[in-house]
């Protein structure tokens, strides 16, 4: 069978492993495999496939001439091979070293490369079958023993010379399945993960999604990448349709069928009449009492029913927990599949052992052996997969908010990173934290901002107001969140030291420059400063509390606008600046009466009075509607009367207005300006507008001498008197053109006195 076993993705230059009929070999007592039995998550467990002492080379050698006890003429059969092996050194973290013979037989070859690797004799055997069948061929070949285990032969090439011969295949095939568990994440099938595993080298056969159990699973897997699907298992001795692959289904059949169950001799057991379930090790057992412990020991196998009186044989040691020691005399931490060394005892200590029997559990060399050891060491600060930290002492573990808060109180950078579950088992002490952060309840999704010993909680509509989530990056468990002392409910807004209150926004921060005074949070210059400054909120600021209303700040109130038309208009444009802040901020400032639009008619449906809303304060009264209709003015609004009585009323309206100190004469429906020289020729009451009802009004030709009636009368204005013309000749031997005139109505015209014909 072609393989080719390099840190490359495997199941896109893999076949499948041939399909095998040869009959079971009756050397065991073992039964004949049951396809219902098959797990694809677990096809053998690491205490069986790990196992590098399960057979001596005598053992090997006997169930090598059982299998195949004669050989065709002419051909030498494997349990009479044997060829020179060479000297190899020790590979850290996976094979002890190899002491080379000048003649050595395949059974020693087998015994001595699973010893050297720890891969289980059985499981080496098995692997010789599976891929060349040299277990029970009678006629093997040349090139079965050059690629006995179908290492280095990629399928689209041959296979690499580098790799030929009997002794290179299994001891790179041992070395390479320890590689796969060194470094259980680098290739494409991952133990304690859920695996796309695919049916056939043919994508279009499909994959399933398989909880690969272990390390010896997950490494069959990247070997020979692909699963038997329903038509192999049920022809478990021959071929299924065109989407079978057999590789992996051989493999656990031909364990089954010679050695027994792929998934028996754990060193987790149980027995039938109980629940209970131990971890035995040499000459004891110990009580597993929980999930998170019986997961943390997933690396020594699945659980196995045993005998009471098989478990009877061994002493009862007290718990099984995360703190092992090696035969060697280490301590060890484990999580994961991992195993990582203490330092000290008062290391130990602090993870709520000891280095005394009572405080670790011991395990056996090859116990200990199922574990991997990473490059690093157990370290006061335990940070965890799931995004926590914790500062570990005398069997506590205190949560420490974020990496700032760890460096502010002095603790060490250094850090190990494992599962939640693996310090479960430990009390929570107080968390550890810094001033002035917001802080989240980890998977809650509530927040408060922490300042002085007190947690302020944050109202949950007004965190997108205030740029959260994203400006939390410190965090505590629920467990934790909920033990710091509650401080009341953030009110949006801070003060730093000698500072002025902030109002804070997704925007960035405002000063708050209303004379009505707000609730503040003190706060650290440095958080202060993290929000950009974005100005000052003071009077005439739009501002809206992101509830849907609008206000207007005047007169140290909030003040709401009753229309789009109100903001445009007091605003004049049709996009407002407005400015969104925590809702609870809003809140504290006194409301005042509602904006009416300016430049408006309004009335109540209580009085026929009519005004013209001027600013956002005044309001004009109008008893003609001529005049607002002179300044380009109509339509009339219903308001509640209690909106129009929040108005100070202001002198009546008539033709003249003053706009910044300058009078105009309202006409055509539009303003014209007055040169004050001529003012005297008007005499008519001007009101002084408010700057929001000057600006957006239309200007025309200045005022001059001259006005006409809708007749076509003109008037040469002289002496406070209207003059009328007697002709347009006369009209231009008086100065007129055909632009210095205001078209006036005969109401604007009556103010005026009449005078002799110019």
């Amino acid at each position: 069978m072609r393989r080719l076993r390099f840190p490359a993705i495997l199941a896109a230059i893999a076949l499948i492993a041939g399909v095998l009929t040869v009959a079971p070999v009756s050397v065991q007592s073992a039964s004949a495999a049951d396809a219902r039995d098959f797990q694809a998550g677990n096809i053998i467990s690491d205490s069986l496939f790990y196992d590098g002492g399960t057979m001596g080379a005598g053992e090997v050698q006997n169930f090598l001439n059982a299998a195949r006890p004669s050989c065709r003429a002419g051909y030498t059969c494997l349990k009479d091979y044997a060829e020179a092996t060479a000297s190899r050194s020790a590979v850290a973290g996976r094979c002890a070293a190899y002491a080379g013979s000048g003649r050595e037989s395949a059974a020693s070859i087998i015994a001595k490369v699973g010893a050297a690797c720890g891969i289980s004799q059985k499981v080496l055997i098995v692997m010789l079958e599976k891929e060349q069948s040299l277990i029970t061929d009678d006629w093997p070949s040349a090139r079965q023993y050059r690629s006995a285990m179908g290492y280095g032969c990629p399928d689209t090439a041959d296979c690499d010379t580098n790799y030929y011969g009997f002794y290179n295949q299994v001891y790179a095939a041992a070395l390479q399945f320890k590689n796969y568990q060194a470094n259980p994440t680098r290739w494409n099938h991952v133990p304690g993960r859920i695996n796309a595993v695919r049916y056939n080298p043919n994508a279009a056969c499909g994959s399933s999604s398989v909880f690969i159990q272990n390390y010896a699973t997950a490494g069959l897997y990247n070997y020979t990448p692909y699963q038997p699907n329903a038509s192999a298992l049920a022809n478990l001795y021959g071929s299924g349709d065109g989407c079978g692959a057999y590789g992996n289904r051989n493999f656990w059949r031909l364990y089954t069928d010679w050695f027994g169950s792929t998934t028996g001799g754990s060193s987790l057991v149980k027995s039938a009449s109980s629940a209970a379930i131990y971890l035995v090790a040499d000459q004891q057992k110990y009580y597993v009492p929980d999930q998170a412990t019986l997961s943390a020991y997933a690396s020594l196998g699945g659980v196995a029913t045993v005998s009471q009186a098989y478990l009877d044989r061994y002493t009862t040691a007290g718990n099984a927990s995360r703190i092992v020691r090696a035969p060697s005399g280490a301590i060890y931490f484990i999580d994961a599949g991992l195993r990582v060394g203490f330092t000290s005892c008062e290391m130990v200590i602090d993870y709520g052992g000891s280095c005394t029997p009572a405080g670790y559990t011991q395990l056996t060399d090859s116990q200990i052996l199922q574990f991997v050891e990473p490059n690093a060491r157990v370290t006061p600060v335990y940070a965890t997969t799931a995004g926590a930290r914790y500062y570990v002492t005398r069997g506590t573990k205190r949560e420490i908010v974020d990496a700032t808060a760890q460096a502010l109180a002095g603790i060490p950078a250094d850090l190990i990173v494992l599962t939640e579950a693996g310090v479960s088992n430990l009390a929570d002490g107080a968390p550890i934290l810094r001033d002035s952060i917001y802080l989240g309840s980890r998977g809650a999704g509530t927040y408060s901002f922490f300042s002085g010993g007190a947690a302020y909680q944050v109202p949950a509509n007004t965190t997108a107001s205030l740029g959260l989530p994203g400006r939390s990056g410190s965090a505590l468990w629920p467990r934790n969140y909920d033990r710091v002392a509650s401080g009341g409910t953030f009110p949006g807004a801070v003060i730093a030291p000698g500072g002025a209150p902030q109002v804070l926004s997704a925007a960035g921060r405002y000063a708050w420059g209303v004379g009505s005074p707000i609730a503040t949070v003190p706060a650290s210059q440095a958080f202060v400063d993290s929000y950009a400054s974005s100005g000052t909120i003071g009077e005439g600021t739009s501002i809206t509390g992101n509830t849907g209303a609008v206000y207007l700040i005047a007169g140290g109130r909030i003040r709401p606008y009753t229309s789009w038309l109100a903001l445009t208009s007091t605003t004049n444009t049709q996009s407002p600046a407005i400015v969104t802040i925590a809702a609870n901020v809003l809140g504290q400032v006194p409301v005042g009466a509602p904006v009416l639009a300016p430049g408006t008619l309004v009335r109540s449906s209580e009085s026929a009075a009519v005004f013209l809303i001027d600013g956002t304060q005044t309001k004009i009264p109008v008893s003609s509607f001529d005049y607002p209709t002179a300044m380009g003015i109509a339509g009339t609004d219903f308001v509640p009367q209690s909106q129009l009585d929040a108005y100070t009323t202001a002198q009546p309206l008539q033709y003249g207005v003053t706009c910044n100190g300058v009078d105009y004469v309202s006409a055509a429906g539009k303003l014209h300006k007055l040169a004050p020289a001529l003012k005297a020729l008007y005499p008519i009451t001007y009101v002084t507008l408010s700057a929001i009802n000057c600006q957006p009004r239309p200007i025309g030709n200045d005022a001059g001498s001259f006005i006409r009636t809708p007749n076509g009368t003109i008037y040469l204005l002289e002496g406070g008197a209207k003059r009328p013309i007697s002709s347009m000749a006369r009209f231009t031997e008086l100065g007129g053109t055909s632009t210095n005139f205001l078209d006036v109505t005969y109401s604007f015209a009556g103010l005026l006195k009449d005078g002799a014909v110019a």
